[in-house]
């Protein structure tokens, strides 16, 4: 197992129903978090753990996706292939149609959500997975108090408990950790997955650990966020933007001044008025009198003459005049936070 080649997949089919109407007009893993599309992180995560065979599923919106990641891939020397479901799969069926879109191979298979962010290091996470010999390791973090965690390790990292299923092991002193829906596969746990709808925690992992297979934990420290609703999308963003250095892949511009990203300062009117944090995309331009910020992404936009923009996400919007507060707005779809 040691020196099987190492694949990744990108689960990439759901709806993302908690950002709608975003996700009407885009899907999830397209929405510009830091004025780039999620998945591009994901993408970049295999990439530095020298994984070049990447799967993608699609469902939602599928065909949008591909000329998007398509392009992506290639500056991260990625030929995507794609697994489209005419059904949704969940995340069971969908790691198992991923690994069949790319020849089912002798390979251990790392499968990251396309919607979510963080600070990981793949390369060490495959490497306490093959130390512990197990089918599959899930990467879990320490549990925060605004996520479900109800994963359950013992005192050697060993997966002892999901949701409510135990190992028949599992004693009274485990440790509650989140999962960051990253996981680390080997084909002889792929191959018995079915190619139908299920859940990888549910109907793959909980049902086995409960037989008795032991599944190995590596534990992430550091940045994560899903980018579930509008309200965490936009919290998200401002909390790096105020500490970029919390995001070890935030893609932003030397700044201006403290918290101000402009990639094209001379598209932003000398009369207008910015209040950090603002970043601003290249195809962006701002008119007299329009006051920005705090907590402002724009691109894809031309900002009128005394327009307000405060605590929002603008992109791809064309001209945009009044008050924009407090919202998300994306290629002509408003959520309000």
């Amino acid at each position: 197992m040691s020196d099987r080649e190492v694949v990744g997949a990108v689960l990439c089919a759901g709806f993302g129903t908690r950002l709608k109407p975003l996700t009407e007009a885009i899907p999830k893993p397209l929405l510009p978090f830091l004025n780039i599309p999620i998945v591009t992180y994901a993408l970049d995560h295999l990439a530095k753990a020298d994984i070049s065979k990447v799967a993608i599923n699609l469902h939602h919106l599928a065909d949008s996706i591909p000329p998007v990641v398509d392009r992506i891939g290639e500056q991260f020397g990625l030929a995507p292939v794609y697994s489209r479901e005419w059904e949704i799969l969940g995340t069971a069926g969908g790691i198992r149609g991923m690994w069949k879109a790319l020849g089912e191979p002798d390979a251990t298979l790392v499968a990251l959500n396309g919607d979510s962010v963080m600070n990981v290091d793949l390369a060490h996470h495959i490497a306490e997975h093959r130390k512990s010999g197990a089918r599959a390791t899930v990467v879990v973090r320490p549990k925060a108090e605004d996520q479900p965690g109800k994963v359950w390790l013992d005192a050697d990292g060993n997966l002892r408990g999901l949701r409510d299923m135990r190992h028949p092991d599992a004693g009274a002193q485990l440790t509650e950790y989140d999962f960051t829906g990253v996981h680390i596969l080997e084909p002889e746990l792929l191959e018995e997955i079915p190619l139908e709808m299920g859940c990888m925690v549910g109907d793959v992992y909980g049902p086995l650990m409960e037989e008795g297979e032991t599944f190995h934990a590596s534990v992430n420290d550091g940045f994560w966020a899903a980018l579930d609703n509008p309200k965490l999308f936009l919290d998200t963003t401002c909390q790096v933007l105020d500490d970029p250095g919390l995001f070890e892949q935030a893609p932003l511009p030397e700044a201006l001044a403290d918290g101000l990203f402009i990639y094209n300062p001379d598209a932003v009117s000398d009369q207008s008025a910015c209040a950090k944090p603002v970043l601003l995309g290249g195809h962006t331009t701002v008119a007299d009198g329009a006051k920005l910020g705090p907590n402002v992404v724009a691109d894809g936009v031309d900002i009128g003459e005394g327009a307000v923009v405060r605590n929002a996400i603008v992109y791809g919007m064309g001209d945009i005049d009044g008050e924009w507060r407090d919202c998300i707005a994306v290629a002509g779809k408003v959520a309000q936070i």
